[in-house]
């Protein structure tokens, strides 16, 4: 993470639990965001937005704030889909995780303007997709 991402800080780095914490700002469109990258081996990152508030629209036909795990208050950014495989432990976070919560940031931008979510990927509820058995 910090030859690719080296303003990122890095805390709470837990060597028995084989997890860390990163934060650090990103500016992939609009505005500046504060973000917060949680992993722990066996487990799938979590992204937050830490700054600024993420705005809802409550009554959108996609939810009041699309494409994020609940809890509400602390929703976690939906990067990919675990259960159609788009992401593996192989996966380097810098390389992935943290440029896709920029692709979702763009999205979500976009989404505050239109009242759409134009960043594609399955709904809440929708059914997983396929997926194709590897012989």
């Amino acid at each position: 993470m910090k030859s690719t991402w080296p303003l990122f800080t890095t805390h709470n780095i837990d060597r028995a639990q084989q997890a860390a914490r990163w934060t650090g700002h990103v500016e992939p469109h609009l505005t500046r965001y504060k973000l917060e990258i949680r992993y722990a081996v066996g487990n799938f990152p979590e992204v937050r937005i830490l700054t600024p508030p993420l705005t809802r629209l409550p009554g959108n036909a996609e939810g009041a704030l699309p494409h994020v795990y609940p809890p509400a208050d602390d929703p976690t950014l939906c990067l990919f889909d675990p259960e159609a495989g788009q992401w593996d432990f192989s996966m380097a976070i810098a390389e992935t995780t943290l440029p896709w919560a920029c692709d979702w940031i763009v999205c979500y931008e976009l989404w505050l303007i239109t009242g759409v979510w134009r960043g594609g990927g399955r709904h809440a509820g929708d059914p997983p997709p396929h997926r194709k058995e590897t012989p």
